[in-house]
């Protein structure tokens, strides 16, 4: 008779708010109930509001009425009042780069635009004089004479000019190393390349690499030059501070989601998760990172393949609750976008300058080759057009050689394209692409020159994939953007320029569309779908509270919604807003 009871109470719940429930949640007592604002729940493909949400051990247990709710309500349950605040999933950056991060944070910013810090804000810096000045200031404010001066976010359209003529005119004797904007390109002064043993011979016929002016781009920085600075980069001392300041921003943008995209791209995937491991597994972590190995760098470190897999296949047995590796593979196509040199296809740059290839094209379609035959997802870094069609081809003969398998590809960051090889996208499917919105407004006015005015306007077309139903996300790839998802939504909706310019109104997205991009999509293209991204009895309880619902504000509004807090697996994170 008592089972019979159960069952029928749990065939009224159900009917009452169409919703599901977990584990006989009408017999269970909730750790937590929420209710009394605006829950967004992100299920669907319009919104979609619950009135009360459960949770129990970290999942969520029931999503509809608040009648409903509150029959799961026992003595130590606590009833959290939204008090006409809003709830949403949480926010998912499906591409990060702690460690990098970590050693960004900590050097002196000089960027074109500003940033908002705990420890202190860094105004924006434009023009060659004063990011020069800027330079001359900190190199002032050191007081060992021998101390390293390293400097993050040059930008040449911003910034003008530099070599390392002009930064020994800032200092003859005190190491200078100038961290451009991508991260992709740095300069050095003469005193930094003679104490950290850089040479003309070891880069000699390297295109890459211009010893003379002290300037290494993509695979010579890489390769050449980042090692040689490790150390200073990298101290155990500034990674963690970096990681534990990462931390803090990951909070205050109300992500419980992020994806650590090349982990080992700084040389040792070890080394990368032991830091991780080692500052951010604990209770004071908020967040969950899914790490996908950069097997770019494992490839040139084995040079095998099967070791390779092995290795890979291996990394599970890592995994704890804040950290896991999944089935997902990072490969890289071409440069960086800030810098130009990302592949065009034609009729390319205007001034007739090539890309860059941050791998040999030939090993990339191999690689892509590999891991599409062994089921994983395949995660590659491309920034223009030339790189697109290049992974086209490749996934179109790896369909060719294993037909249909269960890897997803997708394309990270996607800054310049055309709709035709979104077409193509269309036609060879399981594709989806994870794009940064930053890129568009940081630097649409600025390549109206290099790439034509209709070819910047059309930066990150999200339109067109969404009208060809093509899944995409939106990530900071920090510190390429700002920790701030909503940001990201803003850009994705409005499609304004750090200039205050419209640019390729045809492919803005509704708000709605840019809510899926910072939460399930994300969510999606981590292959994390079934256990977050929406407010599901049976998800992760992983929420963020918001002070406006994105979805009532005007579009222009967004990106200055505050966030309240955030919810990870059942436990809160509040901020003092």
């Amino acid at each position: 008779m008592k089972q019979m009871i159960k069952l029928v109470i749990g065939m009224l719940v159900l009917a009452g708010c169409n919703s599901t429930t977990q584990n006989s949640a009408s017999t269970q007592e909730a750790d937590a109930i929420y209710y009394g604002g605006d829950i967004l729940t992100m299920e669907g493909d319009s919104a979609n509001y619950a009135e009360a949400v459960a949770i129990k051990d970290g999942k969520i247990v029931f999503v509809g009425a608040k009648a409903d709710a509150e029959k799961l309500k026992g003595d130590s349950t606590t009833m959290n009042d939204l008090k006409g605040k809003t709830m949403m999933p949480g926010f998912i950056d499906p591409h990060n780069h702690p460690i990098q991060a970590a050693s960004m944070i900590m050097p002196k910013f000089a960027t074109p635009f500003d940033w908002k810090f705990p420890w202190g804000d860094a105004k924006a810096v434009r023009g060659q004089r004063a990011f020069l000045d800027k330079l001359y200031e900190y190199e002032k404010e050191l007081k060992d004479p021998n101390e390293f001066l390293i400097v993050w976010g040059y930008l040449e359209p911003y910034h003008g000019k530099l070599n390392k003529t002009i930064l020994d005119s800032i200092s003859a004797t005190r190491p200078i190393f100038v961290w451009s904007y991508s991260a992709h390109e740095g300069y050095f002064n003469t005193a930094a390349l003679n104490k950290y043993g850089f040479t003309a011979a070891e880069v000699k016929g390297n295109s890459q690499a211009d010893y003379t002016n002290g300037i290494y781009r993509e695979v010579a920085l890489i390769n050449v030059g980042l090692p040689k600075i490790i150390n200073e980069l990298m101290s155990a001392e500034k990674v963690t501070a970096g990681l534990l300041r990462n931390r803090q921003l990951v909070h205050l943008g109300g992500i419980t989601t992020i994806g650590d995209m090349g982990t080992g791209s700084a040389g040792s995937l070890k080394r990368d998760y032991t830091l991780i491991q080692s500052v951010l597994e604990n209770d004071s972590t908020g967040f969950r990172m899914q790490l996908t190995p950069d097997v770019k760098t494992l490839d040139m470190q084995m040079k095998d393949d099967n070791k390779v897999i092995a290795a890979v296949k291996d990394l599970p047995k890592a995994n704890s609750k804040h950290i896991e590796f999944g089935r997902q593979v990072k490969l890289y196509a071409d440069g960086a976008f800030f810098a130009q040199a990302m592949q065009l296809e034609a009729p390319g740059y205007k001034d007739r300058h090539k890309g860059e290839w941050m791998m040999p094209p030939q090993r990339l379609k191999e690689l892509i080759m590999l891991w599409y035959g062994q089921g994983y997802d395949v995660h590659i870094h491309c920034n223009g057009s030339g790189a697109v069609t290049l992974i086209l081809n490749a996934l179109e003969n790896a369909k060719a050689k294993y037909g249909e398998t269960d890897s997803r590809i997708i394309f990270e960051h996607f800054g310049v394209s055309s709709a035709t090889q979104v077409e193509r996208m269309v036609k060879l499917g399981h594709v989806s692409v994870s794009a940064n919105p930053y890129y568009l407004y940081t630097m649409a006015d600025n390549y109206v020159e290099p790439l034509g005015r209709k070819e910047a306007s059309e930066i990150i077309r999200l339109g067109t994939l969404l009208k060809n139903k093509i899944p995409f996300a939106l990530h900071t790839d920090f510190t390429m953007a700002p920790m701030e998802p909503l940001l990201l939504a803003w850009i994705a909706a409005n499609r304004i320029t750090a200039n205050g310019n419209l640019m390729g109104t045809q492919e803005k997205i509704p708000v709605y569309e840019a809510l899926k991009a910072i939460t399930i999509n994300g969510a999606y293209v981590l292959r994390l779908e079934t256990i977050t991204g929406t407010i599901k009895a049976g998800k992760k309880a992983d929420f963020v509270l918001l002070s406006e619902n994105p979805m009532k504000v005007e579009p222009i509004k967004l990106k200055d919604i505050k966030v309240l807090g955030t919810v990870f697996e059942g436990k809160s994170f509040p901020l003092n807003n």
